[in-house]
């Protein structure tokens, strides 16, 4: 066994060399065939030597970090080789995908260590985290999952759809992959650093260096922060690489192309409409509030009655009502509605999107109405046809040429519900919240999938400093519960909510907070005297369902997956908010609360 390095160096050179240039002469000399073969050999003695000088010298650190990567290296190629032998370009892809994405987590590992290795023990706390973390098969699992299933998504994705449709299939089940993935494995990090080192005592002997409590859960979440920070860079990286080649693929048309590069790859706002006169809609409005008043007086108040003294919940329902009636259009009607934002001159596409959803009051022959559109006085043939003909209750996106917004910022749209073959359509409406909309282009994808990522890196570090705060004073089992509960509870939140209003309704949402508080325990009483138990115990579930969801923050309302699969803006505002409530005032208060019960902890009891 060689035990120098030079002599293993110099074999090493001398069966490059050597051999290369004997192959190389031999060719030369006009025999290819057997120079090829000698410098095939040579450099597959080479090779072996080196994995040799690997073997024998696997003890050193810096040795066993290069087995390794070369290790590494070589299952990539042989599997690359294997996929390309195949014809399985994709498979080839998805290898070279996984492995970079190894490859960037590994080296941002060192980089991690080399920022923490200062003499603070917050830092000390970090680096020994992170090198935990590689070390418990929990958390390598859900790393391992994460670096294979972003670069394996995009084989899973059917080629027969338009090209738009397997971008945001890939890029809304890759974030959620990220996020599901990164949150678990989260939860059961923090959890687990602090609840196992209490529970093998091995916290006594970090107690024992000068350390205080707060600097231990302070370097146990700084740790799992920087940790989950590199993995969203990775996974981010990834997703982007694999958009941008899923991009480069053919699309089915022009339209299809059209629509990868102005609808999904951007970053759009989108555009209300307004009337065209609103006082037509405040003279509807008063009109409809003296109406009101003179059959309800008990509700409205009596004729007469200033608008500022009606609730504000009233006057919400009577806005709503007339918004229902003002995107309706009748048969044989018109409606006029008009787009003003000076930035629909400045947008960075060939073209706005115009998103509708039509709706019919009445059954239609085939499931479909028809439009007449016409755009700052222009007629709009979307399709070469005079008449648009769009499915029921289905979302379409029309393309506007820029150049037929006016200079002011202006887009007067004037839709009407013609007569099909002398018969009248149904009224035709459209929903006020998002049934009709102009999206433009406002920035990039780049920029929007930067800010997707903070946001779920923001959640994150809520999460690991709920896991911590859990760890303080409960098991491992049971910590992993609750986190899981605020997790879910978090993440479905506005599902949830809506679920209550409609599991146990109160009797008008006109109630107010101090009539609603009365009225559950009146009504829940009322109920078992009746002996309607099921009916009482849906409020009792209301009750707490509705208290629990006030007690953790709310993820859908920090959700940008569907934006960016969209093409849809996800805003700095956005970020901020979620920077402000769940980065610092949810994540702080579960940190105070965890250092609070930590603090009064006994870890240890001293016997005699």
């Amino acid at each position: 066994m060689i035990r120098s390095w030079r002599t293993w160096l110099i074999v090493l050179l001398g069966l490059l060399a050597g051999g290369g240039g004997l192959g190389l002469l031999l060719m030369l000399q006009g025999a290819p065939r057997a120079g090829g073969v000698l410098l095939y050999l040579a450099n597959a003695l080479a090779g072996l030597w080196v994995l040799y000088g690997l073997w024998v010298w696997r003890q050193v650190p810096w040795v066993r970090r290069v087995t390794g990567w070369v290790i590494g290296v070589v299952v990539a190629a042989l599997t690359v080789g294997f996929c390309l032998s195949l014809g399985w370009r994709g498979g080839a892809i998805a290898t070279v995908g996984a492995f970079a994405m190894a490859a960037g987590f590994t080296l941002g590992l060192a980089l991690i260590r080399a920022l923490l290795r200062g003499g603070h023990p917050v830092a000390g706390v970090a680096r020994t985290l992170v090198d935990e973390a590689i070390r418990m098969k929990v958390a390598v699992v859900f790393i391992v999952a994460l670096v294979l299933l972003v670069p394996v998504l995009p084989l899973s994705l059917d080629e027969g759809d338009p090209l738009k449709y397997r971008l945001q299939m890939f890029l809304s089940w890759s974030m959620i992959i990220t996020s599901v993935l990164l949150s678990l494995m989260t939860i059961f990090l923090a959890v687990g650093t602090v609840s196992r080192e209490v529970e093998q005592r091995q916290i006594f002997l970090t107690m024992t260096k000068p350390v205080s409590r707060a600097q231990y859960l302070l370097g146990k979440w700084l740790g799992v922060a920087l940790l989950n920070l590199l993995l969203v860079s990775v996974s981010g990286a990834g997703v982007y690489v694999f958009t941008k080649m899923l991009a480069r693929q053919p699309a089915w048309d022009a339209a299809d192309r059209r629509a990868v590069d102005e609808q999904v790859l951007v970053a759009r706002v989108s555009l209300a409409p307004q009337p065209a006169d609103p006082a037509v809609i405040q003279r509807a409005y008063q009109e409809r509030l003296v109406q009101l008043q003179a059959q309800e007086p008990q509700v409205y108040g009596p004729p007469g009655t200033p608008i500022e003294q009606v609730p504000q919940e009233l006057r919400r329902q009577i806005q709503q009502h007339l918004m229902s009636q003002w995107f309706t259009v009748g048969p044989r009607q018109t409606q006029v509605f008009v787009f003003r934002d000076p930035r629909l001159l400045r947008s960075g596409g060939r073209s706005i999107q115009l998103r509708l959803e039509p709706k019919a009051a009445g059954s239609t022959s085939d499931g479909f109405v028809r439009l007449s559109m016409r755009v700052n006085g222009r007629p709009f043939w979307p399709f070469g046809e005079p008449v648009v003909k769009l499915s029921v209750d289905t979302y379409h996106v029309l393309e506007i040429p820029t150049e037929v917004v006016s200079p002011e910022g202006t887009l007067e749209l004037a839709i009407s519900n013609p007569a099909v073959d002398e018969q009248e359509q149904p009224s035709i409406s459209f929903d006020p919240a998002d049934g009709l909309q102009v999206l433009y282009r406002v920035g990039g994808f780049e920029a929007n999938l930067f800010r997707s990522l903070a946001i779920l890196w923001v959640r994150l570090c809520f999460l690991a400093a709920l896991g911590l705060a859990a760890s303080t004073f409960l098991g491992f089992p049971i910590a992993c519960v609750l986190c899981l509960m605020v997790y879910v509870a978090a993440a479905g939140s506005g599902y949830l909510h809506e679920s209550m209003e409609y599991y146990a309704a109160f009797p008008r949402d006109t109630l107010t907070l101090w009539e609603k508080i009365v009225w559950i325990p009146q009504q829940f009483v009322s109920l078992m005297g009746e002996g309607k138990v099921y009916d009482a115990v849906k409020i009792l579930v209301r009750l707490l369902g509705t208290a629990f969801l006030k007690l953790v923050p709310s993820f859908s309302d920090y959700n940008p997956t569907p934006l960016l699969a969209e093409g849809l803006l996800v805003p700095w505002r956005q970020l901020g908010r979620a920077v402000l409530e769940v980065g610092v005032l949810w994540t702080g208060t579960a940190a105070v609360i965890g250092w609070l019960i930590f603090r009064r902890r006994e870890l240890a009891q001293v016997t005699v």
